[in-house]
């Protein structure tokens, strides 16, 4: 996947995730206990995971030229 569409669908997923923490808040549930939003917290750290092997794969790419 491109790096481009990688950082677009990140913007996308802390958008919803910034979404439901709020939720979450006004409702007075901790974050820790809301799956929703844990479940959606763990979807942008693989999306960030995602995007950093990919650096480290340029970066690798580029130091054995």
């Amino acid at each position: 996947m491109k790096k481009k569409s990688l950082n677009d669908k990140l913007e996308k997923e802390k958008e919803k995730l910034h979404m439901l923490g709020e939720e979450a808040i006004k409702k007075g549930i901790p974050l820790r206990e809301d799956e929703a939003f844990m479940k959606q917290n763990r979807k942008v750290d693989e999306l960030v995971y995602k995007i950093q092997k990919e650096k480290e794969k340029l970066k690798k790419n580029q130091k054995e030229r």
